[in-house]
């Protein structure tokens, strides 16, 4: 089964918090807020509630010592053929299929993070909590630790400064691949995680600052923040460490279909994912639907640089970005932006003072204007299910660990939903295409003596990639018959990669 591992450490090393029979506390239950509810606002770091079971009493004495103590969870993988024990009994005496067959395994109690495991959250223990008595002599413990993230938040400094006259009374001077890495520099002396941008171009000349003192976490955001591949940061655990990254929820996404009729969708390194069965995510009694609030327009709020007396300047200057009559009149009646802060210099009135220093000017070309009409247009046309959960009962966390993570999921696509019959005007699925989860409440708690993993998360609807009218030309030599693919001819139309047969050729 599924047995999820806390360890804390405090300046000692890693300290497991599952083996009840030490003095150390145990693990009870804990619940994770993390991500956010829409892509008009970048996460804030995780924050974990927990509970432990102090047997003794031994940590609940030692409670004002915990904060700034880091703690890791993680959840169990699949075991190897090698981890297997005798006393699971015989393959005749085996009830279950061999899909399941890793859930009757019981893991050891490791004595430090294992990298076989899945890390699920890496965070600080905060200040505060509640101790109250439990059974005889023991104690309930109660705590709350943040992500790492908290650390890129707290930080708020000064940043570069230039000899050059033209940048006098200006800070964070440089490139934005000079910026990134003197945010990174600083995270690595602060013992918190880096940034790994997956590949994004942070703006190349970004306006320095003045009076402001914004965080690092600002600052990472408002370096990708122009980009139409829109993304949104979260910390990814990793072992026992932990990294900033993001999930692009404007670049398009490829919808497959296999030889026997299942969709799947590429993932964020281009690998294919399968698709998820509505069956296995539960929803509310009612399936019910979110009708989102259309907006039409995003407003990046960037700089217009200036000079006085030969030195640099940075005012506000709006660039607006619509959804090119991708969206229908009566949506675009009434305008309703999205506003996004950004440190890219959209306008240059310094008279040729700026680009002497360096700088350079950011506009959208008309690549970055399709995407985010596209965007506008996906977030505008789709309906949302109102409740989702993955639970691990019917989503095994061995099999789907992405599901359970603190961070996006990543794209997924799911297949059955009871909504799939319905479509809008333009003819597309109302409910169908790529998802992923932007934000979500992970907790775990004991249930009937098993372990019980669930995350009820908030899925944001992915644009597709663009393609031409298809045809059956399209599907190549597609094997799957009708009775196989449970979808409907709209949804088939989201499909631009069709699996083909593989021949296999026998020597003679």
């Amino acid at each position: 089964m599924q047995i999820a591992y806390m360890f804390i450490d405090w300046g000692a090393g890693w300290t497991p918090l599952n083996d009840h029979t030490r003095d150390v506390a145990a693990l009870d239950s804990l619940s994770i807020r993390w991500g956010t509810d829409d892509i008009t606002e970048q996460p804030e770091p995780s924050v974990m509630n927990f509970t432990l079971h102090d047997r003794t009493g031994w940590l609940t004495g030692r409670a004002l010592t915990l904060a700034g103590a880091q703690i890791v969870l993680q959840v169990s993988g699949q075991p190897t053929w090698g981890m297997l024990r005798t006393d699971q009994g015989t393959w005749a005496q085996q009830t279950g299929t061999l899909g399941r067959l890793h859930q009757t395994y019981t893991p050891p109690v490791p004595d430090s993070p294992q990298s076989t495991a899945v890390t699920l959250f890496h965070g600080i223990v905060s200040t505060g909590g509640e101790a109250t008595p439990h059974r005889a002599g023991g104690w309930k413990l109660a705590l709350s630790a943040s992500s790492r993230m908290i650390l890129w938040k707290r930080m708020q400094s000064d940043g570069p400064t230039s000899s050059d006259a033209r940048y006098t009374g200006l800070h964070w001077v440089g490139t934005g691949g000079e910026r990134l890495a003197e945010l990174n520099k600083r995270a690595q002396t602060a013992s918190a995680p880096t940034a790994d941008p997956a590949g994004l171009t942070p703006v190349a000349a970004p306006a320095p600052y003045a009076d402001d003192n914004p965080s690092q976490l600002d600052l990472l955001h408002r370096l990708f923040a122009h980009l139409s591949d829109w993304p949104i940061w979260y910390e990814y655990p990793d072992r026992d460490t932990s990294r900033i990254s993001c999930m692009t929820f404007g670049s398009p996404v490829i919808v497959g279909i296999t030889d026997t009729g299942r969709l799947t969708v590429a993932g964020d390194t281009g690998e294919t994912l399968d698709g998820l069965d509505a069956a296995d995510i539960i929803t509310d009694d009612g399936n019910t639907l979110s009708i989102p609030e259309p907006y039409t327009q995003i407003t990046l709020h960037g700089k217009r640089a200036k000079a006085n007396n030969g030195a640099l300047q940075f005012d506000p200057a709006d660039t607006t970005l619509s959804d090119r009559n991708l969206l229908p009149a009566n949506l675009t009646a009434t305008q309703k932006s999205i506003t996004i802060d950004t440190d890219a210099v959209t306008s240059d009135e310094s008279g040729g003072v700026w680009s002497r220093g360096g700088g350079a000017i950011w506009q959208p070309d008309d690549t970055d204007r399709t995407q985010i009409a596209t965007l506008l247009e996906t977030i505008d046309r789709r309906l949302r299910p109102e409740t989702a959960i993955f639970d691990g009962r019917k989503l095994d966390p061995a099999v789907h660990p992405r599901l359970y993570i603190t961070a996006s999921s990543g794209p997924l696509v799911i297949q059955g939903m009871l909504s799939s019959n319905l479509a809008g005007d333009d003819g597309k699925p109302a409910t169908g295409g790529p998802w992923a989860s932007i934000g979500g409440t992970l907790t775990y708690q004991w249930s009937n003596n098993q372990p019980l993993l669930r995350n009820e998360v908030t899925l944001w609807p992915l644009p597709t990639v663009a393609a031409t009218a298809t045809t059956w030309a399209s599907m190549g030599a597609w094997p799957a018959t009708w009775r196989q693919c449970a979808l409907t001819l709209a949804e088939l139309s989201l499909i631009t990669r069709y699996q083909q047969p593989t021949t296999i050729t026998e020597e003679p």
